[in-house]
């Protein structure tokens, strides 16, 4: 049996599928543990974020980050 990926296509040679998203560090303690919690913050530019390791919330200006889907 082969691997389709969910849009239907065969997976090729060198090709891992949908890679995870990645958020930005932490600003205040480094973490990588940071989780998209609203496409938009306190501007219509920004994203807001949430640290789960420090609980802290932070916004990122999204022309700054990856698009989101």
């Amino acid at each position: 049996m082969r691997d389709v990926p969910p849009a239907g296509r065969p997976l090729r040679a060198g090709d891992d599928g949908p890679q995870a998203e990645v958020g930005p560090s932490c600003p205040f303690c480094g973490s990588d543990q940071t989780e998209l919690s609203s496409l938009f913050g306190s501007t219509s530019l920004t994203s807001r974020y949430h640290c789960r390791a420090c609980r802290s919330s932070f916004e990122r200006v999204k022309w700054d980050a990856p698009p989101h889907p």
